[in-house]
């Protein structure tokens, strides 16, 4: 009889996932809830009871009633928080001595009692309780979290052991230090994820939680740290020209990093505007050309790895300018002499002058001027004046790069007739 008991002990234990999902042991079916139950004293009472746990199920047997003349089966209680009991299941059948049950809750303690069920509607008095605590799905061993892949992280683990797993569940820990669930692996052999859209440089805590087909969740695996790519650093040495004509000359130092395969040149006019992308080059220097002459320009580089990562930009710019214009002539003399026009005005003692230009103006404000070039002394003569026709004049001094001066006060001369 022990042997036998055995042996059918043995069977509920490693048949209970399956008997779970049978129709006709489905506790629904045979429970029967809200009757007033009548303690028979007569009736004989269930002994040596003993259970065996699984995650969400916990299997009971107890001793084979040796005269079930006066019972129809077996009454299965559980124990409530306040004290009370409250029918899980009834046996309709007195020679039973296995049942289960499931639905719970893991590693949870449950408490039991038995008895049984007479002919007449009656109970036993109850069996002793019986403590029992749901088990649980051991967690996953081995996890391990990338910590140089662009903006995402890899995870990797070894393959749970427990065949009943169906699929794991990945947990990311949020600003709050709440782990939230974002994504499912659904093979239990199949051990990696990568969580994608990541900040670049910043570290990220997971942990990974087994699922079985019966939706028992695993223990949390440990928690580990994974770490995105860094974005590259910040160049150095900067420089920007201030003595180009008509354009200004980038060069910064070249990157430490071996991945930095090009940079990014971003440019505005004031130091306080919002910085725009103008180039992007793989060497270190640029040459930003603009047609205007002493004009300011502020600039930032920054570089960018193999990965396409972005450096940041940095808070402030280097400021670049283009070659200014050469000082502006002052006249001193303006007069008609023997019908002609004698324009003179200060020698400028600037080796950055090579000559001077003087503009004659005819007719209205925005006429179109003739232009002398080529003066290199400081002093012009018009020669092709007209009696009775006013012109307007004005001096500018030239550089060896053709760049002009602001041109010089207006003098107006008349030939009278």
């Amino acid at each position: 009889m022990k042997l036998q008991k055995k042996i059918l002990f043995y069977v509920v234990s490693t048949l209970t996932i399956l008997i779970s999902g049978c129709a006709s042991m489905s506790n629904n079916a045979l429970s029967l809830f809200g009757r007033n139950d009548k303690i028979d004293q007569g009736l004989p009472t269930v002994k040596n009871i003993k259970t065996i746990n699984d995650v969400k199920t916990i299997g009971f047997e107890w001793d084979k009633i040796d005269d079930i003349s006066l019972i129809n089966g077996f009454v299965l209680y559980q124990v409530v928080k306040d004290g009370g009991t409250k029918r899980i299941a009834v046996i309709k059948n007195p020679l039973a001595t296995h049942y289960y049950d499931d639905g719970l809750i893991p590693q949870t303690q449950y408490a039991f009692q038995i008895s049984t069920l007479g002919k007449n509607g009656a109970i036993s008095p109850l069996s002793p309780l019986v403590n029992v605590k749901t088990s649980f799905i051991d967690p996953i061993e081995s996890v391990f979290a990338s910590d140089d892949y662009p903006k995402q992280i890899k995870l990797i683990w070894s393959p749970h052991p427990n065949p009943s797993v169906s699929k794991y569940i990945i947990q990311r820990q949020n600003d709050k230090g709440l782990f939230l669930n974002i994504g499912v692996v659904k093979n239990r052999l199949y051990v990696e994820y990568f969580d994608k859209g990541l900040e670049d440089g910043k570290i990220y805590k997971y942990r990974i939680v087994a699922e079985s087909f019966e939706h028992a969740k695993s223990i949390p695996s440990v928690v580990v740290a994974g770490k995105t790519k860094s974005k590259p650093l910040p160049i150095a040495g900067l420089k920007a020209s201030e003595n180009l004509p008509r354009e200004i000359k980038l060069i910064w130092n070249k990157s430490p990093q071996k991945d930095v395969y090009q940079y990014r040149v971003y440019a505005s006019n004031s130091p306080k505007d919002n910085f725009k992308m103008i180039a992007e080059v793989k060497n270190t220097f640029y040459i930003d050309k603009i047609a205007i002459d002493g004009i300011e320009r502020f600039y930032k580089v920054i570089p960018i790895d193999s990965a396409g990562i972005e450096g940041d930009l940095p808070l402030g710019g280097v400021k670049g300018a283009t070659l200014s214009p050469p000082p502006i002539p002052v006249i001193i003399k303006g007069t008609i002499e023997n019908s002609k026009a004698v324009i003179q005005w200060q020698k400028i003692n600037d080796l950055r002058v090579k000559e001077y230009a003087v503009y004659r103006y005819e007719g209205g404000l925005y006429s179109k001027p003739l232009r002398f070039s080529g003066i290199t002394k400081n002093e012009f003569i018009d020669k092709e004046m007209k009696s009775g026709k006013k012109y307007r004049y004005q001096v500018v001094s030239v550089d060896k790069n053709g760049i002009e001066s602001k041109p010089s006060k207006e003098v107006e001369l008349l030939i009278n007739r």
